[in-house]
């Protein structure tokens, strides 16, 4: 029972293996982390010559290029000043043609803001914001809605800071008013 077993396996592990070696030319698109940016990586066991091509929703080639003597690569193919939306890439080879469709959207920047009061400790605030970029941060903080402080910061990824507001003359009534801002539009506005 074991030897038929065993018998079954090997040919499987050896079909399997010729199957990968006839296999055609592997291709994979990736986005990278700024997303106007997709890296082709290209992969077969015999050297010869590459055709890319870029071609939009409307069926247009938008572009395309030759590579020559080339076995592997991995190239980045920026889509920054393309339109959004939907494009194929397009890879042929002595094997044949193979399709990859992207969807291009350009790089927004996604900003998380928040402002919390620091517990056991009065008058004390803790701005965060995190980002998946870079963009600047205008903080503007109001106490019964005159300006206080204002801050522009630079801000790449998170971003965390504590206001000690303890100096600042407030009743029982007293409001205190967080503004904050980002370069891509977004505004957050935290009242204590």
């Amino acid at each position: 029972m074991n030897s038929k077993f065993s018998a079954l396996v090997f040919a499987f592990i050896i079909m399997s293996a010729t199957a990968f070696a006839d296999a055609p030319a592997s291709l994979t698109v990736i986005s990278t982390s700024t997303s106007s940016v997709y890296k082709i990586y290209y992969k077969t066991k015999e050297v010869g010559k590459v055709k890319v091509s870029i071609i939009n929703s409307a069926n247009q080639l938008v572009f395309s290029e030759v590579l020559s003597n080339v076995a592997s690569f991995v190239r980045p193919y920026n889509f920054s000043e393309l339109a959004e939306g939907e494009y194929t890439i397009v890879l042929e080879d002595k094997n044949g043609k193979q399709v990859e469709k992207v969807n291009y959207t350009m790089n927004r920047i996604v900003s998380f803001i928040k402002v919390t009061e620091v517990a056991n400790d009065q008058n004390k605030y803790m701005l965060n914001v995190a980002n998946n970029g870079s963009e600047v941060v205008t903080v503007k903080i109001f106490a019964n809605n005159a300006l206080l402080h204002k801050q522009d910061v630079q801000v790449t990824g998170s971003f965390g800071l504590i206001y000690n507001l303890s100096q600042v003359k407030a009743t029982t009534d007293s409001k205190i008013t967080f503004e904050v801002s980002t370069s891509s539009g977004k505004t957050e506005m935290i009242t204590f």
